[in-house]
C-alpha cells in the first residue's frame, strides 16, 4: 500500500470523519444487504457509542474513503467456541446492551470492512455449505477465502461457523426491487453478492436470505 497515497483515519483526528464515510456501506455492498432490520435499527450506535472503535483508509490523491472498519466491544465470558450462531445480528445488540448496563467488555468484536468496488476483487459460492469452504486451502496451507487469509496471516484463528449471521425477510415485490430478478415460483434463487441462495415463498409472499459468517479470533493486549 502506499502509505503516502493512503491515511489512516477516524473520528477523533477528522472533524468530517462522518460526512467522509457517510454512504461508503450503501456504496460497497449490494441492495438487498442494506434491509437487514438489527442494522437499520442499531447503525447510528457505532458513532454514537462507539466511536473510537472507527477507522477508515482516507485515499488523498481521490479526496474520498476507500475503505472503512467497524468494530465495538462487548463482554463475553465464555468459551469463543460457544459463540451464538446468531454472528452479526447477536454482536450488535449485545454490545449495545452492555454499553446501556456499563458492563466492562474484554472482547472487541470487528462487524465490518467495507471497501469500494473499485478497490477490491470478489468470489463468492453460494452453493459451497460454510462449513466445508472454511476448510478449503491454497498451495500454502492457508484458507482459500482471502478475508479469512488475511486473518490468519495477521495471527487470527478460525473458531466456527455461525449459520444464521445475518436474517434478511423482504416481500417478493421488495426482493424483486433489490435484486433486479424476478422470482416466479417458489423455491432456492441464487443472486449476485449472496453467500447463500435465498429461499423465497409465493405463497407467503416472503423471501428470506440467511447470511453465513465464520467467528475468529485475534488475542490483542
Amino acid at each position: 500500500m502506499n502509505t503516502d497515497r493512503f491515511q489512516v483515519i477516524s473520528p477523533s483526528n477528522r472533524e468530517d470523519y462522518r460526512d467522509l464515510v457517510r454512504g461508503l456501506t450503501k456504496a460497497a455492498w449490494p441492495e438487498f444487504m442494506l434491509h437487514d432490520q438489527i442494522a437499520n435499527e442499531l447503525w447510528h450506535e457505532l458513532l454514537d457509542r462507539f466511536a473510537d472503535y472507527q477507522l477508515a483508509l482516507y485515499d488523498t490523491d481521490e479526496k474520498r474513503v476507500a475503505a472503512m472498519g467497524n468494530s465495538f466491544p462487548l463482554r463475553w465470558d465464555y468459551s469463543l467456541e460457544t459463540l451464538p450462531e446468531a454472528g452479526w445480528d447477536w454482536a450488535f445488540v449485545e454490545a449495545v446492551n452492555n454499553h446501556k448496563q456499563k458492563l466492562s467488555p474484554n472482547v472487541q468484536c470487528a462487524i465490518q470492512v467495507v471497501i469500494r468496488a473499485d478497490y477490491q476483487d470478489n468470489g463468492q459460492y453460494p452453493l459451497i455449505n460454510i462449513d466445508d469452504y472454511i476448510k478449503w486451502e491454497t498451495d500454502e496451507s492457508l484458507p482459500f477465502d482471502a478475508w479469512l487469509r488475511v486473518h490468519v496471516r495477521l495471527g487470527g484463528r478460525i473458531i466456527k461457523t455461525c449459520h444464521e449471521s445475518k436474517i434478511i425477510r423482504g416481500t417478493r415485490s421488495e426482493w424483486e426491487q433489490w435484486t433486479k430478478i424476478i422470482f416466479p415460483q417458489s423455491g432456492e434463487y441464487i443472486i449476485p453478492s449472496a453467500l447463500n441462495p435465498i429461499q423465497m415463498n409465493i405463497e407467503k409472499d416472503e423471501g428470506i436470505y440467511v447470511e453465513p459468517n465464520v467467528w475468529m479470533a485475534h488475542e490483542i493486549s
